[in-house]
């Protein structure tokens, strides 16, 4: 069953990262587009847990590890996107999302989470295939001059903030009883709050059908961490990390090539083969 979760974790971030990109190509703002699914997200686990009526099972530890999580995930995507305009594209695309490896490192050092050699196999392949596809796909950007320095600040702290919402969910999945609606609620709570108070202060008015996009991305959102979430319960952190990330990048490079019509060299099917054999190797570990 672990498994199946995991494969609906991909499905459902492919999905957001599909409505993101149509939305980023009407004009909409990434912040925006962000700070229109998180807030949509919030609404959509509210309204589940008003008509469910289940327990919420309130407790410091979920409230702070959804809390953490939620402003810890907004702060490092604005860090993300400034590194992104002054940095090479495809090695910015990289480094952010092997974040990957520290709940992996957290859950191996804190946890004792054991690591045999197919899992650190599979981990292997899959950084190597990210940074086959993420060179391949992106068209290259280059750095501004003397902003080295500013560029590898800001992705350092994106690098960082990123693993805190991971730790924070797999932390979450190893509590007794939990409200995963309410978890999730919480988190996303937080995250529109600090999304929207940046772009309040920055004066940034969203565009219209700004909340239609964010809307629908919020569903691909809401199934993509309810799932892992499930997935954590049953698979351990070494495995589903690696592919929640890994498995949402590959099939962003095949839904470009299929629907947006976009090309990669063809070093980005070699990174989606070496991608995939480590998921493989995951599997069977």
């Amino acid at each position: 069953m672990g498994w199946i979760y995991l494969g609906l974790v991909v499905v459902g971030f492919v999905a957001m990262n599909f409505v993101m990109k149509l939305g980023s190509l009407k004009g909409h703002s990434s912040p925006a587009l962000t700070a229109s699914l998180f807030a949509a997200a919030a609404l959509f686990c509210l309204a589940v847990l008003i008509l469910s009526g289940q327990p919420l099972f309130i407790s410091t530890p979920v409230v702070l590890l959804a809390v953490v999580g939620g402003v810890g995930g907004a702060i490092a995507y604005f860090f993300f996107l400034s590194a992104l305009k002054i940095g090479p594209y495809a090695l910015s695309i990289s480094i952010y999302t092997m974040s990957f490896l520290i709940p992996v490192a957290f859950s191996i050092v804190v946890w004792f989470r054991p690591l045999g050699a197919s899992t650190a196999a599979g981990i292997v392949l899959i950084v190597a295939g990210i940074t086959l596809i993420t060179a391949a796909a992106a068209a290259a950007k280059g750095g501004e001059n003397g902003a080295w320095p500013k560029w590898l600040v800001l992705l350092g702290a994106a690098f960082v903030l990123t693993g805190i919402p991971q730790v924070a969910q797999a932390a979450a999945a190893r509590l007794g009883a939990i409200n995963l609606w309410f978890f999730l609620f919480l988190t996303f709570l937080s995250g529109a709050v600090a999304l929207w108070s940046f772009l309040l202060v920055k004066g940034t008015k969203p565009g219209r059908g700004v909340l239609f996009y964010g809307t629908l991305a919020a569903v691909g959102s809401v199934a993509g961490n309810l799932f892992t979430l499930k997935a954590l319960v049953r698979l351990p952190e070494t495995v589903v990390f690696p592919i929640s990330l890994a498995g949402p990048v590959i099939g962003a490079v095949l839904l470009s090539l299929l629907y947006f019509r976009e090309k990669i060299k063809p070093l980005g099917y070699v990174g989606i083969l070496v991608g995939l054999a480590g998921i493989v190797f995951l599997a069977i570990g």
